[in-house]
């Protein structure tokens, strides 16, 4: 995994620009503002205050799973949902640059980066992009359930293609009914908001 993440040759070249629409109330955030502890203190707080240890567990573990993500794969930029009754809904999308190295093509590349999970091309958008899903559990009691989709955008103006965008994008919720649909809504929510994924024309800036 980690040499597809690795720098090519020379100077690695930033994300091509791209357009992206969200639900009312999610914010766009540079990385590195889940990475400092005095910026999710007032988040831990409130979560307090309001009695709900269970979902300060959840936005633990969301904390911790994306700080090791962002350091590990070069994380750009995250896009938050809204605050729900006080707290932020416990799902993030993650945005890092991916390059090939020399030699492997892209089925070589989907089944080491999905770890073997099932991969599809995505029917919901006129963006190619590749897409898979994964469900895990989260602490030793399985207290908080994982799902994660991975939506894996070669960039459009590479020619041969050796660059992509990966959108990771993770919901955290209770391993219970409402969890459930929580967490069905939040997915559906992914799919939506990546419908709207497209490439600018501008040339590549770095980011």
């Amino acid at each position: 995994m980690g040499a597809l993440m690795g720098a090519a040759e020379g100077v690695r070249p930033g994300p091509t620009p791209f357009t992206l629409l969200c639900p009312p109330g999610w914010q766009r955030i540079p990385a590195e503002a889940l990475l400092a502890e005095d910026a999710t203190q007032a988040v831990f707080g409130a979560i307090r205050d309001a009695g709900r240890a269970d979902i300060a567990l959840q936005m633990r573990a969301l904390l911790t799973q994306y700080r090791r993500a962002i350091r590990e794969l070069r994380v750009f930029e995250i896009y938050l949902p809204p605050v729900a009754d006080g707290v932020r809904l416990p799902a993030a999308l993650m945005i890092s640059p991916v390059v090939l190295p020399v030699g492997v093509d892209w089925d070589a590349a989907l089944v080491r980066l999905s770890r073997g999970l099932p991969v599809e091309q995505a029917d919901f958008t006129e963006t190619p992009m590749w897409v898979w899903r994964r469900e895990d559990w989260f602490g030793d009691e399985r207290e908080v359930r994982v799902r994660e989709a991975t939506y894996f955008v070669p960039v459009h103006e590479d020619a041969p293609a050796r660059r992509a965008l990966r959108f990771q994008y993770t919901v955290l919720t209770p391993p219970t009914a409402e969890g459930d649909e929580a967490a069905r809504q939040l997915l559906d929510i992914g799919d939506l908001v990546m419908s709207t994924m497209r490439w600018q024309q501008a040339a590549a800036t770095a980011r």
